[in-house]
């Protein structure tokens, strides 16, 4: 009876140790996927902003990015929040998520220095 007992201790052990790695890993993918939903929602509302005052206001401008760049710029933050969201729910893994992200931010902070439009 004993014996039993501590199998089904030793069992449940190894259970909560699982669980325990499990958490550390959502709670990193968690704070990874806040992180980058700010950085991008900065990147978005940046690009609106200048779209806003380059069409709506009198200021003038030494450098003015073009409309293209600021819309691809847009919906490149756009589609990075929503995959920093799959990130945070745990619906992607993070391998995925880091190639995603660094091949998107390596182009719109290329746009941002070398515009192509």
């Amino acid at each position: 009876m004993l014996l039993f007992r501590y199998i089904i201790v030793k069992k449940n052990t190894k259970k909560q140790l699982l669980i325990g790695k499990n958490m550390k890993k959502d709670k990193a993918n968690k704070i990874l996927g806040l992180v980058t939903i700010c950085i991008n929602a900065l990147l978005v509302f940046d690009s609106l902003r200048l779209y806003y005052a380059y069409n709506y206001t009198n200021i003038l401008f030494l450098f003015m990015y073009s409309n293209l760049m600021l819309l691809v710029n847009t919906l490149f933050g756009i589609i990075e929040i929503y995959i920093s969201i799959l990130l945070y729910k745990n619906r992607i893994g993070i391998k995925l998520f880091l190639i995603v992200t660094l091949m998107i931010w390596l182009i719109i902070f290329s746009n941002y220095f070398f515009p192509m439009y």
